[in-house]
């Protein structure tokens, strides 16, 4: 089995397997944490609190949003490409149907996923430049959280650039494309449970408990 084989086909269901395993792990541990130190959230636990909460902060319906629409509108197409082109891209959706799974499922347009591509890039671009540029958000800011912006859009920029043949065909960087977008999706897996994108579990975890505690004392959520 050669290199690309090897990341084609055994490296990407470790990968999946560290980050699924890993999230549910983080879950766990979350929960298990909040019964100890937030005993109020579980006697006081609602539904009705929790998806009130959730309805305003998936949606951009918050006053967040309401404050900074420009910012808030762009992190929301952000998240929301985040999540929907690994799942529906044609060419993920391909490798799930020749796996052993055999699962299949409708794929985003062509056109769509390129510009949801595209947005992700951009978008995750103007994020690393507003925390370099604004006095706040660079206090707060550690390399490593811009280091992590940068593996978050690498997947999508690789895999732009594999998919438009934008750097030709033939030179090292277009020969292996799509050898260094696998690569990189796999690595953003793997650190995803690790680090602080865990937060693509965890701030449901955080939100419900937000909800609930707002919920109780009778304020809006």
């Amino acid at each position: 089995m050669d290199f690309y084989a090897f990341v084609e086909g055994p490296l990407t269901w470790i990968a999946i397997l560290v980050f699924l395993v890993g999230i549910v792990v983080k879950g766990i541990m979350y929960y298990n944490a909040s019964k100890k130190t937030d005993k109020m959230i579980h006697k006081y636990f609602s539904w009705k609190w929790v998806f009130a909460s959730y309805a305003k902060w998936i949606l951009p319906n918050n006053v967040t949003f309401k404050k900074q629409p420009l910012y808030c509108s762009a992190v929301y197409i952000f998240h929301v490409c985040l999540i929907l082109l690994p799942i529906f891209a044609y060419q993920h959706v391909v490798m799930w149907e020749m796996s052993r799974f055999g699962w299949s499922w409708p794929s985003l347009p062509a056109g769509l996923a390129q510009w949801m591509t595209l947005a992700v890039v951009v978008i995750g671009l103007a994020l690393i430049i507003r925390r370099a540029l604004h006095p706040d958000l660079k206090l707060l800011t550690k390399p490593v959280d811009y280091l992590l912006l940068v593996v978050t859009i690498l997947p999508f920029l690789t895999g732009y650039l594999a998919a438009q043949a934008t750097l030709g065909t033939t030179g090292f960087l277009a020969e292996n494309m799509q050898l260094f977008h696998m690569l990189s999706g796999q690595l953003l897996l793997i650190l995803i449970p690790f680090t602080k994108l865990s937060h693509v579990v965890l701030f449901f975890f955080s939100r419900g408990a937000t909800a609930v505690e707002f919920g109780r004392r009778e304020y809006s959520v």
